[in-house]
C-alpha cells in the first residue's frame, strides 16, 4: 500500500483524472496535489518542521511554468535525505522526447520515467518495481 502520493502538474484537468486513476487503484490511499513545483517543495519543505506524512512516491510534469519539472527535481534533490529516503520520484509527462527520457536516467533520484496517460497498468508496473512489499 502506498499511503501518501504527491501529483505535481499544472494541468487541472489531467490533475484531475490522474488522481482519480490513482484513488480508484486499491493500492494507493491518498493522493495530494499542486499545480507547480514551487508549491510542492513549500509543503516538502514543511514536513521537516511538522508531523506530516512523508509523500512514498512523487509524480511531476516536465513542462509547467515557473518551475519546470527538472528545476523541481534539481531542488528536490536538495532536501534532507529525510526526505528522499522515503520518496520515489517519477516523472510524469506527455513528453516522449529522446532527449528528455535519456536526461531522466542520469539525474539523481529520479526512479522512472513515464508517458502520460497514467493507468491502473503502469500503476501496477510501479508497485511491482518500487514497492517490494506489495
Amino acid at each position: 500500500m502506498v499511503e501518501t502520493v504527491l501529483l505535481i502538474d499544472d494541468d487541472k484537468a489531467t490533475q484531475y483524472i490522474h488522481k482519480r486513476i490513482i484513488t480508484k487503484h486499491n493500492d494507493f490511499k491518498n493522493v495530494l496535489t499542486f499545480l507547480g513545483g514551487d508549491i510542492a517543495l513549500t509543503y516538502l519543505k514543511s514536513i521537516n518542521v511538522s508531523f506530516i506524512k512523508k509523500p512514498q512516491l512523487i509524480f511531476v510534469d516536465l513542462n509547467m511554468p515557473s518551475m519546470n519539472g527538472w528545476e523541481f527535481i534539481e531542488a528536490y534533490n536538495k532536501l534532507g535525505d529525510d526526505i528522499i529516503k522515503h520518496s520515489k520520484l517519477m516523472i510524469l509527462t506527455t513528453s516522449s522526447n529522446p532527449n528528455d527520457i535519456s536526461r531522466s536516467k542520469t539525474v539523481k533520484g529520479v526512479s522512472d520515467y513515464i508517458v502520460k496517460p497514467l493507468s491502473n497498468q503502469k500503476l501496477d508496473h510501479i508497485l511491482k518495481t518500487y514497492f517490494v512489499n506489495h
